[in-house]
């Protein structure tokens, strides 16, 4: 009798341990984890832009199929042998202007550049550009005229340019851009103003040479070339209103409230636990939290039920 009680009790406890592990890797199953690193929580408004640059057209004498010799974003200089168009006879291309070759045209290289931006009407400017402001207010990435899509399509989809049309451009790299920022609040700004735009992940500041009327946005410039805008005309930046908060940053999605408490599971020697935590700042995707050290591992989709248990599938 003694050995039936013994050998029950043993079945019953190694169903409990069972029942836990199955409750564990339930509750387990799916969490995905990130490190709490030291950095930055920022507020950018993040806004369609039309970058205007200097630039020289290339222009064919003759028709014939172009090939560059020059690579596209390597510098050349004046005079310099960048393109070779064979047609009736060969013909060479040389650099109007020191700069970075291009072989894309889009059409707007005359139309949009940093004078037009500083002194036409923006909104006959944008109408003669074939709708690079509504590209920008939609964030397309290029906003380029119907006609001049025909006329000067993508370099890698060409081979052949008609005499007098342009085969590419030289974009003057050491000239600074301008840009138009789709802005739809510019209350309380003004001419001369220094502001922060994040350009790809590198906040620069620029200066405010020109707002627009309400809904128009402003124009503003940088004090020097931007290479990501090479080969771009419009792209997204951010506006940074705000001064960022230093601290220890978690996911946004890591925050979970416990009663009155808000804080993150962060997993100690294995386990995962509670850790209470204060928020210092936050934006729609992390936050810069208190009571909590760089390098702890926390759970990015927490849910009740997880303090104690084993992270062993981390």
């Amino acid at each position: 009798m003694r050995n039936l009680l013994i050998i029950f009790f043993a079945v019953v406890a190694m169903a409990v341990v069972y029942v836990f592990q199955l409750r564990e890797a339930w509750l387990t199953r799916d969490l995905t984890y990130e490190s709490a690193r030291e950095g930055y929580v920022s507020h950018d408004e993040i806004l369609p832009a039309v970058f205007a640059r200097s630039e020289i057209l290339i222009y064919a004498a003759d028709a014939g199929t172009v090939s560059f010799i020059v690579p596209d974003g390597k510098r050349a200089q004046k005079g310099e042998t960048v393109a070779r168009v064979d047609g009736r006879e060969t013909r060479y291309l040389t650099a109007p202007a020191a700069g970075l070759v291009c072989a894309r045209t889009d059409g707007l290289e005359e139309i949009l550049t940093p004078a037009a931006l500083l002194e036409a009407d923006l909104a006959e400017l944008f109408a003669r550009c074939g709708g690079a402001e509504e590209a920008a207010f939609k964030g397309n990435p290029a906003g380029t005229p119907a006609a001049a899509e025909e006329d000067t399509p993508p370099a890698e989809e060409r081979s052949f340019v008609q005499t007098g049309r342009a085969a590419g451009k030289i974009i003057n790299n050491l000239q600074p851009v301008w840009a138009y920022i789709a802005a739809g609040n510019t209350q309380g700004v003004l001419k001369g103003d220094r502001l922060f735009i994040n350009v790809d992940g590198t906040v620069r500041a620029c200066t405010v040479e020109r707002v627009g009327a309400p809904g128009l946005g402003l124009v503003v410039s940088f004090p020097q070339y931007i290479n990501s805008v090479t080969n771009t005309r419009v792209k997204e930046v951010g506006w940074r209103k705000e001064t960022p908060t230093h601290g220890v940053v978690v996911p946004a999605a890591a925050l979970f409230a416990q009663g009155e408490e808000v804080g993150v599971y962060a997993i100690e020697s294995g386990i995962i636990n509670f850790r209470r935590v204060k928020i210092l700042d936050r934006n729609e995707s992390f936050a810069s939290v208190d009571n909590l050290q760089s390098g702890y591992t926390v759970v990015t989709n927490p849910r009740d039920g997880l303090q104690g248990v084993s992270a062993a599938s981390y």
